[in-house]
């Protein structure tokens, strides 16, 4: 019989039955007053539904109701009304008779308001909000018109109730034609309706539903909601009955909401700070930008889905508490995730908002967004984990000082000491250093570090739980640099193994000095003491060999003369040595490598002319490098080395190769060759193979290694491809530029 969608629209609790009093419509308000749906009642005979779902109706209300059928009246009344398990407040609630075409009854609309409710509630919230102490009292006995209008232009009038005379006009004007219903409309708010109208004229719905404004016989703006029935006869408009119901006051109410919710909006906008309302079934009733910003539209949707993505009641729900115990402020911390799914922490403070009994009526959220400092609490807390970790794991003891006393240490501390960490906490430092006047040195020491240098450090003694008497060291700097006195954190370290290392490394130091003494007394000694004896020798044994005829004297004094010159050839290499090894850097110059080979091999001519062996030089052009003088002892011992280790009438080959960053000396001979686990050794000191018939002092290689160290090259020894013997080389670095 009703449109369902006009009736979700209309403001107040709707309901109608036809002339047998069979629901034909029960509108989304009525479903909130009562409790019940449209589904439980239509259909269903108005008598059958109050008995069937114990809604208590007042003896006088249902005489009311009667009296409205019989007398084709309108029929108000207000008192308390339950409906099921709920506890309603005060209902208006008023009945208009409907007519067929002859006048005879044809059903009843019902209009029902719950003046407890709606509008004037969250009026309530808002003031109480803003702390303006007003009052909304709303819809109290809500004046109902009653309208018979023709579809004709203008909308005559054919019947209308007594009480238009509350918009100062008369029945009569109206019903005699000298005012037309379109007559009282606002101007400014004709045509919109018109056009409604004449839309709704030419859909299906049987029922028009709108908001406008009319104009009382003052001028005074009354804004009113038309809920009017089309009558048509073959299709054509030709009456609509209905009830003009006056929503001045709700009007200026929700004016009154948007201006209070616009100032609280700009208010709280500028703070940064959400704010919603949140009603006793725990449904969101308003929100302000910031927490719309924040979790996007959230109207009438459950607060603990919304904010904390949870299916039931958060165990910790601020608004729980507040409305469970009736607390006047909650404070809590909550995690959730904002409309775009990021991490958001919000400090939530929920205060109650009061009816005029005193009764909680809903619950407001102050939501101050608190993401930035809780992550930075996080990240605190693990630094803080990490160095408290770092601390107790650290290799040496660490500790906290306050008023002389243990505040804190970490478990090495505990470990050098020999006590447990609660045996140190709240101790004195004279716990370990419990020994003479050692406490009083340590702590004037350490003070006057600090005072000097910000620091404050000493070696000193200390003793363990177990007595054991061992050496520290300790460092105090201040917790407050501008007030030392408020603490101090320390280090120690034990040192007692490091002390006596120190002792004996003096000890050792000690003794090295004392062998380099006699080493530098034996290096003159060979030098002066043995190499003039030597020299006398060999001149001696040469004069004798010339004025000496007897064959088996002079084989004896060329014995004498061939040990005197390896003695002089031992103190010579002994003497170069040692020279060597106490330089560690030398001078360099450009020198041509080839020509100074070629200037070495006239020395051992003679070793040459003995054993008949050939010396060949190969080089493409002069290799120019930056060496030391020192290197012809180079050329001088490898041509040395392999004179003596070539047979008899073999052809020693100096090769020079050069690359573009190094030049490459070899030195080959065709002796016995050397086994590759010796290569390795052959350049260490008094490191000589075992070569039958060959005398040498095993210190030319050594040499060789030390020159070649000094110019940051470097040396080694390979077998000759030929098949035979060995090839020793040295590379030098790029020439210089």
């Amino acid at each position: 019989m009703i449109d369902s969608h006009i009736v979700q629209n209309a403001p107040v609790g709707i309901f109608v039955v036809d002339k047998n009093d069979n629901f034909t419509a029960f509108n989304r308000s009525m479903e909130n007053i009562y409790g019940l749906t449209a589904d439980d009642v239509i259909g269903k005979k108005l008598q059958h539904v109050i008995a069937e779902h114990n809604i208590e109706w007042e003896t006088d209300l249902w005489d009311i109701f009667l009296e409205a059928r019989a007398s084709l009246r309108q029929s108000a009344f207000q008192n308390t009304v339950s409906a099921l398990k709920k506890q309603l407040g005060n209902l208006t609630v008023s009945f208009v008779p409907l007519m067929d075409e002859l006048g005879a009854y044809d059903g009843m609309i019902g209009y029902v308001e719950d003046t407890g409710e709606c509008i004037s509630r969250e009026k309530d919230i808002l003031d109480g909000i803003s702390d303006a102490g007003k009052q909304a009292s709303i819809y109290h006995n809500i004046p109902i018109m009653i309208f018979r209008w023709s579809a004709e232009k203008g909308w005559p009038v054919r019947f209308v109730s007594d009480n238009i005379s509350q918009l100062g006009y008369t029945k009569e004007e109206f019903e005699s034609g000298d005012i037309r219903y379109i007559d009282i409309v606002h101007p400014d708010d004709r045509e919109m309706l018109l056009e409604d109208v004449d839309r709704f004229e030419r859909t299906d719905p049987v029922y028009f539903s709108g908001d406008y404004r009319l104009l009382s016989r003052s001028g005074d703006i009354i804004w009113v909601n038309e809920l009017s029935l089309l009558k048509k006869q073959k299709d054509v408009s030709f009456r609509y009955d209905g009830i003009v119901i006056d929503i001045t006051k709700r009007k200026k109410a929700e004016t009154c909401l948007r201006e209070e919710r616009d100032r609280l909006e700009k208010i709280t906008s500028g703070m940064g700070i959400g704010l919603a309302i949140i009603s006793r079934d725990f449904r969101t009733l308003w929100v302000n930008e910031v927490a719309r910003n924040l979790f996007g539209d959230v109207g009438d949707k459950l607060c603990y889905e919304v904010y904390n993505n949870m299916p039931a009641i958060c165990e910790k729900c601020a608004v729980k508490a507040v409305f469970k115990n009736g607390l006047e402020r909650v404070v809590s911390e909550q995690y959730c995730t904002d409309r775009n799914g990021n991490p958001l922490w919000s400090e939530i403070i929920a205060t109650p908002i009061r009816d005029n009994d005193g009764s909680v009526t809903a619950v407001m959220e102050v939501i101050v967004p608190v993401t930035e400092r809780k992550l930075r609490e996080v990240e605190l807390n693990e630094s803080k984990a990490r160095v408290e970790s770092i601390l107790r794991s650290a290799p040496v003891g660490i500790g906290v000082i306050r008023n002389s006393m243990l505040e804190d240490v970490n478990d090495r501390c505990c470990e050098i000491l020999g006590y447990s960490r609660e045996e140190l906490i709240g101790q004195s430092t004279r716990i370990f250093f419990d020994m003479g006047n050692v406490h009083n040195c340590v702590e004037d020491a350490l003070k006057s570090g600090i005072k000097k240098y910000g620091v404050g450090t000493m070696d000193t003694h200390a003793k363990r739980k177990d007595g054991l008497i061992i050496d520290l060291l300790i460092s105090a700097t201040p917790l407050y640099p501008d007030n030392p006195a408020k603490g101090i954190s320390f280090t120690i370290m034990d040192i007692t193994e490091t002390k006596r290392n120190d002792e004996e490394l003096k000890r050792r130091t000690m003794e090295l000095e004392q062998l380099n003494r006699l080493k530098d007394l034996f290096s003159d000694i060979i030098r002066h003491d043995l190499l003039n004896p030597a020299g006398t020798i060999k001149g001696y044994t040469e004069i004798l060999e010339e004025i000496e005829d007897n064959e088996d004297k002079l084989h004896l004094l060329r014995l004498i003369q061939q040990s005197n010159k390896r003695l002089i050839d031992l103190i010579e290499n002994a003497s170069k040595y040692e020279k060597l090894n106490s330089i560690d850097e030398i001078d360099y110059s450009d020198n041509d490598l080839v020509e100074i080979f070629r200037g070495v091999i006239p020395e051992f001519e003679q070793s040459l002319k003995e054993k008949d062996i050939n010396v060949t030089l190969s080089s493409e052009g002069p290799c120019v490098y930056a060496v030391n003088p020192l290197v012809s002892e180079v050329f001088a011992n490898l041509l040395s080395n392999a004179i003596k280790y070539s047979p008899e009438g073999d052809n020693i080959n100096v090769v020079f190769n050069k690359s573009s960053d190094a030049c490459k000396v070899t030195v080959g001979d065709h002796g016995d060759g050397i086994p590759d686990e010796n290569k390795l050794f052959v350049f260490n000191r008094f490191k000589r193979l075992d070569k039958k018939g060959v005398k040498g002092t095993g210190l030319g290689l050594a040499i060789v290694k030390r020159i070649m160290e000094l110019h940051n090259g470097n040396y080694g020894v390979e077998d000759n491809p030929e098949g035979k013997g060995s090839v020793f080389w040295v590379t030098f670095k790029k020439p210089s530029m």
